[in-house]
């Protein structure tokens, strides 16, 4: 049984691996084998990955008494999913003003007390910790994405794995940064259009197609980098000068929320940016040929950090062009 508010199933034993899946406390395991502090569990609906063993408890099949005292308000009209990720099933719609019981808080996500027997998970950017007097009054770093729809285009995929580290891939960095970008502006009200949600190759010509198909406001590729081992920071780039100001943005808002190297933003000729009839912008996110840099930019932390920081470049840009 899990003992803990919310628990990462990962893909190895290593705090460092890829999560699978958020499990909330008294969710029930079975234990398939143990390695040092790590078990290998399968969950109920068949998942399998590794968890800390001090996480875990055997025995009881009565749950423990769990009574929170926090209470989150809806403060914009929200879905109500079944895992804390935008491609679980929606249990139902929660308006402003509802109120209910917080359970656990992950990664974005907060998970809420939805019936006595179950429980669900909200975007943590649609939501307070006191009712708001008016739905108007409630503020939001992100509010700029409001009823914008951006493509998220996570670099590689498939048989090209981009940047190759002594523990990473790009294509899974990327994709990683992409889903957690996409929490961020759906939070804020707006749409997200990936142009791959999981490892599949998708051709430039491809990813620009769908982008110039689509009734989109931005498209931003996501991409991490390579050179010298001694190379470091992150950089944004534009084609043309209508994507300047956007570029910009995105660039100082990462850098404030992750304080690493500014290496600007500069005008590039990368086929889905010259192709590109959208507002159009390229971001590469770190070094994963510098083994240090790339330590940190594979960690939770920090590929919070940089997501924030790329959706609330684009919304501050919205909000300036009004």
């Amino acid at each position: 049984t899990v003992n803990a508010s919310s628990l990462n199933v990962r893909s190895a034993a290593s705090t460092s691996a890829s999560i699978v899946t958020i499990l909330p406390r008294n969710a029930k395991v079975t234990v398939i084998k143990e390695n040092g502090d790590w078990s290998q569990i399968k969950t109920s609906n068949g998942k399998t990955g590794w968890v800390a063993n001090k996480y875990l408890k055997e025995g009881s099949d009565q749950p423990e008494t769990n009574n929170p005292t926090e209470k989150i308000t809806i403060t914009k009209a929200a879905n109500l999913r079944t895992q804390p990720s935008l491609s679980a099933s929606i249990l139902r719609v929660a308006q402003v003003g509802e109120s209910f019981n917080k359970v656990a808080e992950s990664n974005g996500w907060v998970q809420i007390q939805y019936s006595s027997s179950q429980t669900a998970w909200v975007s943590k950017g649609l939501t307070s910790t006191e009712a708001p007097s008016t739905p108007g009054e409630v503020t939001n770093p992100t509010s700029g994405l409001e009823k914008k729809l951006i493509v998220i285009d996570p670099g590689h995929g498939g048989h090209d794995p981009g940047a190759v580290g002594q523990d990473e891939l790009e294509k899974n960095l990327a994709l990683r940064t992409a889903k957690l970008v996409a929490a961020q502006v759906e939070s804020a009200g707006g749409t997200v259009l990936f142009t791959r949600s999981d490892d599949t190759f998708i051709s430039l010509d491809g990813r620009t197609k769908i982008s110039n198909a689509s009734e989109a406001d931005a498209f931003v590729s996501i991409h991490y980098n390579a050179g010298s081992s001694s190379a470091t920071g992150i950089e944004t780039y534009y084609y043309s000068a209508r994507d300047q100001e956007l570029a910009k943005y995105i660039q100082e808002s990462m850098v404030q929320h992750t304080n690493m190297r500014d290496r600007g933003a500069q005008q590039a000729n990368f086929y889905v940016l010259k192709h590109n009839n959208k507002r159009s912008v390229l971001v590469e996110l770190g070094f994963v040929s510098n083994p240090s840099e790339e330590d940190r930019i594979a960690t939770e932390q920090y590929q919070q950090q940089v997501s924030r920081g790329i959706a609330e470049g684009i919304s501050r840009y919205f909000a300036a062009t009004k």
